[in-house]
């Protein structure tokens, strides 16, 4: 069994059973599906591990059993289990849930840049995670600005503001919202515009300073989270305005 499907069952039986034993997680996961088998015992040694590393569990059952191989879900844990935010401790299923809802034409640039602010993350680095997402938030900005200056000067249409503003500043957020308002959009696309642009910018932001240098954040690890649970869906809506402005000069 790959570690992706494994891990999948092992947050399933954390979320029944929150305080529990290894050996325990590996009966129930033996019972429930015929492709775990002996050689997979490593692996889920592997998901455990990676779930105490990252918080999501502890050593210890209870009073009377305080050490491994029991485990129990932190707080923390029992927030993400809740939320769904647990596909963050899966790298892999985050970025095939990414790729899922925006399509295979995603920048590789975007795909590995969002891992590794990924794994950042995962080992207690919310500011580089913070780095790694806003490298990728500016490469899907670039992307936008590229299709929007073509799209412009095939319509023959003016866009001097977009084409000199700076990489990363304000200014090339607000000139971005502007040449997408004299767009016509879908209005179920129309309205996701300003609040993703807006979320994506402040990343940005966060890692630059308004003359467009490079800065170190200062962030907490639930912000850092919160980034990485908004960005598979800002980046799908970056995704459906290139293709849309594409289909409107039939590129």
């Amino acid at each position: 069994m790959d570690k992706a499907k494994l891990c999948e069952w092992v947050f399933h039986i954390l979320k029944k059973n929150p305080q529990t034993h290894l050996h325990t997680i590996e009966t129930e996961i033996r019972q429930q599906t015929d492709e775990y088998d002996r050689r997979d015992v490593l692996t889920l040694h592997e998901v455990v591990w990676d779930l105490l590393l990252q918080g999501v569990l502890a050593p210890g059952k209870n009073s009377l059993n305080l050490n491994l191989p029991f485990v129990h879900v932190t707080e923390y844990g029992a927030r993400c289990l809740e939320e769904g935010s647990i596909l963050l401790h899966d790298p892999d299923g985050y970025v095939a849930h990414l790729l899922e809802i925006c399509g295979d034409g995603v920048n590789p640039l975007v795909i590995e840049s969002v891992r590794e602010g990924l794994l950042d993350y995962l080992a207690g680095r919310p500011a580089a995670a913070v780095v790694m997402l806003a490298r990728a938030a500016e490469d899907l900005y670039d992307h936008l600005c590229v299709v929007l200056i073509e799209n412009a000067r095939r319509l023959g249409r003016s866009i001097q503001r977009l084409e000199q503003s700076a990489r990363g500043s304000p200014e090339r957020y607000r000139a971005i919202l502007r040449a997408l308002t004299a767009r016509r959009l879908p209005a179920t696309l129309e309205e996701q515009i300003e609040p993703c642009l807006t979320g994506l910018s402040i990343l940005i932001q966060l890692v630059r300073t308004s003359d467009g240098r490079p800065r170190h954040p200062v962030v907490e690890r639930d912000t850092a989270l919160a980034y990485l649970l908004l960005f598979p869906d800002q980046c799908r809506i970056v995704y459906d305005l290139i293709a849309r402005l594409k289909e409107e000069v039939g590129a």
